[in-house]
């Protein structure tokens, strides 16, 4: 015998729990446009004589909404470090290694799923409800058949508002690392098969909320460690004669195109000077004398005169054609990631250096990094600074034209995040967050890094979540690589709730007012939300999502 209900998509059903955990829902509701999810639990319950039968199972669906729901079965993967033990708090499901629900795989109607014995069997559910979609109130009938010809039927509601949802105006970025995808998936890098991989995973990463992509001018240099390199990811051909260079942007408008394609609006240049000092450049290949090169790297100095001569020829026919292109607004430019503050290094003035030069060649565009050091900005080194979550508050007293956040590894105290072993609410609340700091961007490095720490080898992420006990189980993908492309996880989905939250708040603003719609959000928690302190559950999410849609509808 089985026990089936539908629970929020916001729950993390661990192997281990038992039947009665988990409220059962009967139905949600959203406007046109929106997303809603939900899970689907299912328990085996013991026999008289009390054994458990383990049994081949499938699903049918009908409703009016079928063409437009996915449904994917919850898979368990090991995380070995859940967190850094000197960098969080308690709120975690867990601390100890364990199984922990987060890999969805996608399931089409009809195809068998094990209903396993000894723990649950969930399936995420997601419905795209259509633009165009007339308001009412729309059912999604289920029926679940075993092999001993057993059926088993559940009813959701969705009810549809009139109202459509406000265009995501959020500026997203996950790291996108090509390179991994052809290490999983053993292609050639920039071969057809790899070019084709990387628009499957543009196309997830959009439908997660992804509006802006890191752009390997040349390959990024980022994690990865000193005097090794990654594979070779650049979209700009060169070649030398001389001093003088010249530049191929074929495959840089390709990118561009893939991009607008799917929706992505916003491009990162990929960072001019390495990590954590600027004290190199990245790996650059030019082709001399009909040989392809490695010109630039670690055996090459940021500010040495070869690498300014190669900037001065190269950044005027790069912005020229972005320019042309018509996406020099919707640019940004890296200098380098999260160079420190401290006097005992050198990073602030080879920072200073570095954009210093390549200032005049950007004057029209933006420049931004990640970095937690407020010097940076009242100095005038940064334009644009993206701040860790848990170091934000001296950026909040300034009047910066755009904000910036992000969070990675080191963010699992107090404030929120996406580790896998975090409950879904630390995941959520930030929608809330972002609108009530007025943020215009969100930064995670992490979308599909496929390595250990500093790229030294590469990894299997259904069997290492944490690039080899480097960083929180979560933190350096979201995304699993499957088949021929990228499927989402239990964070994904969440995340994109989160996305959705501040929409509908910045509609209740439009509405109501942007002050009196943040008092309003502070009153329904009850306290001063902000990155560090917020309600810790996820029923305020859910219930603030509804009462939003009330306020929205209110005549």
């Amino acid at each position: 015998m089985y026990q089936i209900k539908a629970v929020s998509a916001m729950e993390k059903i661990m192997p281990q729990d038992g039947p009665g955990s988990a409220a059962a829902i009967e139905s949600l509701r959203g406007l046109r446009g929106e997303r809603v999810s939900f899970q689907i639990r299912m328990d085996f319950l013991p026999d008289e004589d009390g054994a458990y039968k383990r049994q081949r199972g499938h699903y049918t669906l009908r409703s009016p909404l079928r063409a437009h729901t996915r449904i994917s079965h919850v898979g368990n993967v090991p995380v070995e470090l859940p967190c850094y033990p000197e960098r969080s708090d308690d709120d975690y499901i867990s601390k100890k290694p364990g199984l922990f629900p987060d890999v969805l795989y996608p399931l089409k109607a009809g195809e068998d799923f094990f209903w396993n014995v000894y723990m649950p069997v969930v399936l995420m559910v997601t419905v795209d409800i259509p633009l165009d979609q007339q308001g009412g109130v729309y059912p999604l009938h289920f029926t679940f058949s075993t092999q001993n010809g057993e059926k088993y039927a559940l009813k959701v509601m969705i009810r549809v508002e009139e109202l459509a949802i406000r265009k995501n105006d959020l500026i997203f970025t996950q790291w996108f690392h090509c390179d991994s995808i052809a290490t999983y998936h053993h292609v050639q890098m920039m071969s057809a098969r790899h070019w084709k991989l990387i628009e499957n995973y543009i196309q997830t990463a959009a439908r997660t909320g992804v509006t802006m992509l890191l752009t390997p001018l040349f390959t990024p240099p980022l994690d990865t460690a000193i005097g090794s390199e990654r594979p070779t990811m650049q979209l700009v051909k060169i070649k030398k004669d001389g001093e003088r260079y010249s530049f191929d942007f074929t495959l840089l408008k390709k990118w561009v195109d893939l991009c607008h394609q799917y929706g992505i609006e916003y491009f990162e240049m990929s960072h001019l000077f390495t990590q954590w000092g600027v004290v190199h450049c990245p790996k650059i290949v030019v082709e001399i004398d009909g040989k392809d090169v490695k010109e630039f790297g670690w055996h090459t100095e940021a500010m040495g005169a070869p690498y300014r001569n190669f900037l001065a020829q190269f950044l005027p026919a790069l912005t020229s054609k972005l320019k042309d292109w018509g996406v020099a607004d919707k640019t940004y430019f890296h200098i380098s990631d999260e160079p420190s503050a401290n006097p005992e290094k050198p990073d602030y003035n080879n920072y200073l250096a570095a954009k210093t030069f390549v200032a005049p060649y950007l004057k029209d565009f933006k420049i931004m990094d990640a970095l937690s050091h407020i010097e940076f900005y009242k100095n005038g080194l940064i334009q644009y600074p993206v701040c860790s979550t848990d170091h934000i508050e001296p950026f909040m007293e300034e009047d910066i034209p755009e904000r910036w956040c992000y969070y990675c590894c080191s963010q699992g105290n107090l404030v929120g995040n996406r580790f896998i072993a975090m409950p879904s609410y630390r995941n959520r609340i930030l929608g809330v967050q972002l609108f009530l700091s007025d943020m215009t961007g969100f930064l995670q490095w992490g979308y599909n890094f496929y390595y250990s720490e500093r790229a030294i080898m590469p990894l299997d992420p259904y069997h290492s979540t944490d690039a080899m006990q480097a960083f929180p189980a979560g933190d350096p993908f979201s995304v699993y690589p499957w088949k021929n492309q990228a499927i989402e996880s239990i964070r994904t989905v969440v995340f994109y709730q989160g996305i959705q939250d501040r929409s509908l708040l910045q509609m209740l603003a439009e509405k109501i007012g942007l002050e009196k719609t943040k008092e309003w959000v502070q009153a329904q928690a009850g306290m001063k939300i902000d990155f560090k302190n917020y309600p810790r559950n996820k029923d305020f999410l859910e219930n603030l999502h509804d009462q939003i849609i009330e306020k929205l509808l209110e005549q």
